[in-house]
């Protein structure tokens, strides 16, 4: 119930908690709560079992995964968020086989491609040992990427119960088996790697063969498909392509400037700061595909009351996690991850206040995808790659860690004022409606 005088945001954020969006969502925030867990105990076993320099070397390599998964949305998980919607029965299974193919050829190269990075490594490109990380990443990045192919697929169809499932059986096996290697004192990033490749493996291979009539896999139409997703997808693609790979050399960069220990430092602080992804990355696999629906469905004016509803949601749920960081979080910090991460209160409020502009950003990078102005996405990240490669590229250098979030927040707060204004500006727009008519 809303009262008079209350402004239409607040009102639209409070429609959400009704019906069938209101199962969804709990089921969305539970399967996110336990995907973030699952990281967070990671983080913090390895670094009460390992030095700070075998946990830089972690987040080294967890920086090549993030990248790659955010490549391998770009390409196949955005294009499908979006179309899917809109085909049904064999369509659909069709659709969905061909992007079941562009995966395994997407893990094929991706695998070819560390496996040549593992050979250069060792002369004198990158941190001592990380070559063994890269290698132990090529034979099991294949998994890690179908895991979350497997989450995308049901997010995009709102299963968000099989979601969960997948995400829990991974966590179950991922968390004990560490544990037992941290027990008896064999925990390295390498091994590390090695446990959450198989913990990946069984859920996601048996969520293949058990949902094998979703699929009608067909090479030719996979060809057709793709070059259908490329039209839309290649603006995503070199958009995402750039962010991530300003936002993931935050650590390389700490890496070469401050030492690989000082890795290990950011990747604690972001280990706290990530207690708000849950609720964040929730909320975020709930609304993406809810805003793709309502455009599909109801045109700019459900859109433009999806993404308001989204933005509101994303952006309030994170103000009591900052709030909560900016008072206690260096104690956070000490408590979880160990005396020798003290003294970082800064940086994890800094990272907790980025949050909030990261849930503006989401929905509202959500709204341009949907109508397929993905290359608007595209202008925003070139302007906040620059503040990164300016002021945040001397900030990194002369503040270390500190630095790192305090460019992460400017570049945030720039991208998601940029995606308000031109979401704003084209949501209206005649153009936009004419590409609504069908798939390009």
């Amino acid at each position: 119930m809303t009262t008079p005088g209350q402004p239409n945001w607040i009102q639209a954020g409070i429609s959400l908690a009704s019906g069938a969006t209101k199962q969804k969502g709990i089921l969305a925030l539970a399967d996110q709560a336990v995907a973030s867990a699952n990281n967070f105990l990671t983080g913090i076993i390895i670094a009460r079992s390992c030095t700070k320099e075998e946990f830089g070397l972690y987040m080294l390599g967890f920086s090549i995964v993030l990248f790659m998964i955010d490549v391998q949305g770009s390409l196949i998980s955005t294009p499908y968020m979006v179309y899917s919607p809109r085909l049904k029965g064999s369509e659909h299974s069709l659709y969905t086989g061909s992007t079941l193919i562009h995966q395994f050829a997407l893990s094929a190269l991706t695998m070819l491609l560390l496996v040549m990075g593992a050979l250069v490594i060792p002369h004198r490109i990158g941190p001592p040992h990380l070559a063994g990380v890269v290698w132990t990443l090529a034979g099991v990045i294949a998994f890690l990427m179908l895991r979350e192919y497997a989450r995308r697929v049901c997010f995009a169809g709102l299963r968000m119960g099989t979601a969960l499932l997948v995400d829990s059986s991974v966590a179950l096996i991922q968390i004990s088996a560490l544990a037992l290697f941290a027990r008896f004192g064999q925990l390295s990033a390498s091994t590390v790697y090695w446990v959450v490749g198989i913990a990946c493996a069984v859920p996601a291979v048996g969520w293949v063969i058990s949902s094998h009539d979703v699929f009608t896999l067909r090479l030719e139409q996979a060809f057709l498909d793709f070059g259908r997703n490329w039209s839309f997808s290649k603006w995503v693609f070199v958009d995402s392509l750039l962010w991530t790979f300003g936002m993931n050399l935050y650590p390389w960069m700490l890496a070469a400037f401050r030492g690989v220990a000082s890795a290990g430092v950011w990747a604690a602080c972001l280990g706290i700061a990530g207690l708000g992804y849950p609720v964040l990355s929730g909320l975020q696999n709930l609304f993406g595909p809810k805003i793709a629906h309502s455009y599909a469905a109801a045109g700019h004016d459900g859109l433009r009351q999806c993404v308001l509803r989204a933005s509101a949601a994303l952006s309030i749920a994170m103000v009591p996690l900052f709030l909560g960081l900016l008072f206690f979080g260096d104690r956070l910090v000490t408590m979880l991850y160990g005396a020798n991460y003290a003294g970082n209160g800064a940086t994890v409020s800094l990272l907790g206040l980025n949050l909030i502009f990261s849930g503006v950003s989401l929905g509202y990078s959500g709204g341009l995808f949907a109508m397929e102005r993905a290359d608007l996405n595209l202008k925003v990240t070139t302007v906040t790659l620059f503040v990164f490669f300016t002021l945040g590229f001397w900030l990194v250098r002369s503040l270390g860690p500190l630095g790192a979030a305090s460019g992460l927040l400017i570049a945030n707060i720039a991208s998601s004022s940029l995606r308000v204004i031109l979401f704003t500006k084209f949501s209206g727009s005649r153009v936009c409606a004419v590409t609504r008519q069908g798939m390009i």
